[in-house]
């Protein structure tokens, strides 16, 4: 009997072991897995989730004015719908139906005590956009909210989930073509060297509304808006700070309006110049760690956009409103078109947008509280819907090619879109 026991009990340890071995593959495919990142909105950076303002440097135009005190109507500065399509649509509309992922912070729309998320904002841009469409046009558009605020936020392990379902679900519905607009910044869930752990960060938040990134690493919110505002710093290396002038023109400009001067990149308004240049302070900086960890270049999200699949997606992300010589991630990623802003109908290069692949108009928007806004969040939408309208052709003009959008380049020159298209999406 105990040779028996002994027979079958190895016989089971045996069995055990060959299942075992045949997860091993999987299993070691779950350890390659990317680690998940976390998201932030514009707003969180610097503390103005409760101010009514959408850039990381707080660009709201009140009173008609950009906070260098220009008028905005006056100075051709507004951001006309009518004028973006009639002028940057670069392809007929089709018959294929097409939607648009939005994915970002919906979680108040402002009609409680809090002011509209940051979602909220990018939404009405997206409106606005959608309603200038004749009604036949905008009816092979779906605009679709995936929020990342919600029970499964935040993280992009569980962002990825939202959108699979949004995907499957509008699937269901006969749409193969997508287009993911993310006007949010990642940022590493956890960094031991700057002490940072992002669960702590909305708690103290949650405590502190207004508590920004920078104050939460140690910085001075006050001296980073101070630079980011000053027309005279080009860009914010983990370095130091560079002279806009010793730089060349960070975009071009289309030919001007009649009666209207012409600006070739230079930036808005010269400070006064007996006023002392802000001071680059590493301390205050120290968020540019989290914004460029090298970490950043994985993620859940990325594998899923780069797997072969029967459906179309295109990505599309704000660079960031940072003055950085390349754009936040997920902008950077190479599968991703990433979008820099213009001021109104692209006369110059926004004073706070870092560069990325391709540059439209993002500053300013006027929204239903009759505030003019800026901010590279407000440019993707104009590339998203731009996209969108290709898609609805049986073949798009700017194709996928491999796993990367024809726009997606990864020169991060900033390129007006109608040039670029031209260059890099044929006839």
């Amino acid at each position: 009997m105990s040779i028996l026991f002994k027979k079958l009990f190895w016989g089971f340890i045996g069995l055990v072991c060959v299942f075992v071995m045949s997860l091993a593959p999987a299993w070691a495919q779950g350890r390659r897995a990317s680690a998940a990142n976390c998201a932030l909105t514009p707003d969180q950076i610097l503390g103005q989730a409760y101010s009514g303002t959408a850039g990381a440097a707080g660009e709201t135009g009140d009173n008609g004015l950009t906070p260098e005190g220009e008028d905005i109507e006056a100075a051709g500065l507004a951001a006309d719908v009518a004028w973006i399509l009639d002028n940057l649509a670069y392809a007929r509309p089709g018959s294929e139906a097409v939607a648009i992922l939005i994915v970002d912070d919906f979680s108040s729309d402002g009609s409680g005590d809090l002011p509209a998320s940051h979602g909220w904002l990018v939404w009405q841009v997206f409106q606005q956009l959608h309603d200038y469409l004749p009604r036949n046009i905008a009816g092979q558009i779906t605009l679709q909210q995936v929020n990342i605020a919600d029970e499964a936020g935040y993280q992009s392990d569980l962002i990825l989930p939202e959108i699979q379902s949004a995907v499957a679900e509008l699937s269901a519905q006969g749409i193969s073509r997508f287009v993911l607009n993310m006007s949010f910044v990642f940022i590493p869930c956890a960094d031991e060297s700057l002490g940072f752990n992002y669960s702590d960060f909305i708690q103290a938040r949650r405590n502190n509304p207004n508590r920004s990134l920078v104050e939460h690493l140690g910085g001075n919110a006050r001296n980073v808006q101070a630079i980011l505002k000053d027309s005279r710093i080009g860009y914010i290396d983990e370095a130091g700070l560079t002279d806009i002038g010793a730089e060349t023109p960070r975009s071009k400009a289309l030919p001007s309006a009649p009666g209207q001067a012409r600006i070739d990149g230079v930036p808005p308004v010269p400070p006064t110049p007996s006023a002392a240049k802000p001071e680059f302070r590493a301390q205050d900086l120290r968020i540019l760690k989290l914004f460029n960890n090298t970490k950043l270049g994985t993620d859940p999200l990325r594998d899923f956009l780069r797997q072969s699949r029967d459906l179309t997606i295109i990505p599309v992300a704000s660079s960031g409103n940072f003055k950085q010589r390349k754009p936040f991630y997920p902008a950077q990623w190479p599968e991703v078109i990433s979008v820099s802003a213009n001021e109104g109908n692209d006369l110059r290069f926004w004073l706070h947008s870092n560069n990325g692949d391709v540059s439209v108009p993002g500053a300013w928007f006027s929204f239903d509280d009759d505030q003019y806004r800026a901010g590279t969040s407000f440019a993707a939408p104009v590339v998203s819907l731009l996209i969108a309208l290709d898609l609805t052709q049986t073949q798009p003009r700017c194709k996928v090619r491999g796993n990367a959008p024809a726009l997606a380049r990864g020169t991060y020159d900033n390129t007006l879109l109608a040039e670029a298209v031209g260059q890099y999406c044929g006839r």
